[in-house]
């Protein structure tokens, strides 16, 4: 999870969102023994946003995190039409993405006091889950119609998603359709081949019951 930013350092070429993201999820060897750096995530993770009917256009998204988890979806999220507000413990960091990314769409990096925007969908991008935290979010930004999605997938109800469903929110899921969604990706790179993804998350999702 920690290694996205350093696996970008060590490509000898990027694609052009691995370049813009500076987070690499996907390594290639070429035929001329150089290592091409791609990130899947963003694609990944708008595709099953999408499966699961929870984006539109123009919806406002509040990015949780400013790692590099965060950094390979926010150019996907832009280029669908969304606006992006990202957060972070350290502001520092969620305002370097915010001007990283400012020429690519409508992105703001945002403290949570007294913040006024409705928000349609919340992503957290953080590692919190893994020491079974939530991060900090102020109880009014969740409401019944606030989409929930955390890029984490163990356990199936993160710390994140069940805060979020005690303030009320009726939508959540976890990150198990982005992890098959980024993998098929990953494969087309390698292969030329995508697969269909819709099996392995049902199976992935009754296996987790």
């Amino acid at each position: 999870m920690p290694f996205k930013e350093k696996a970008f350092n060590f490509c000898h070429q990027l694609t052009e969102i691995a370049e813009v993201s500076g987070a690499v999820n996907t390594l290639k060897m070429l035929k001329n023994g150089k290592i091409l750096g791609e990130n899947t995530d963003g694609i990944g993770i708008l595709n099953d946003l999408k499966r699961l009917k929870f984006v539109k256009k123009k919806y406002n998204i509040l990015v949780v995190g400013a790692g590099g988890a965060a950094r390979g979806i926010i150019l996907p999220l832009l280029l669908f039409g969304c606006y992006v507000f990202i957060t972070n413990r350290d502001m520092k960091k969620a305002e370097d993405i915010e001007k990283k990314f400012k020429n690519f769409g409508q992105i703001a990096s945002v403290t949570l006091d007294n913040f006024k925007k409705k928000i349609n969908l919340i992503i957290n991008a953080t590692s919190s889950g893994i020491y079974g935290l939530s991060p900090v979010l102020p109880d009014y930004i969740v409401a019944s119609d606030t989409y929930c999605y955390d890029m984490s997938y163990h356990p199936p109800i993160t710390p994140f998603l069940s805060r979020c469903k005690d303030l009320g929110a009726i939508n959540i899921a976890n990150g198990i359709g982005m992890l098959v969604s980024q993998a098929a990706y990953s494969f087309l790179l390698w292969h030329g081949i995508l697969p269909d993804v819709i099996p392995i998350i049902n199976f992935l999702n009754t296996d987790n019951k």
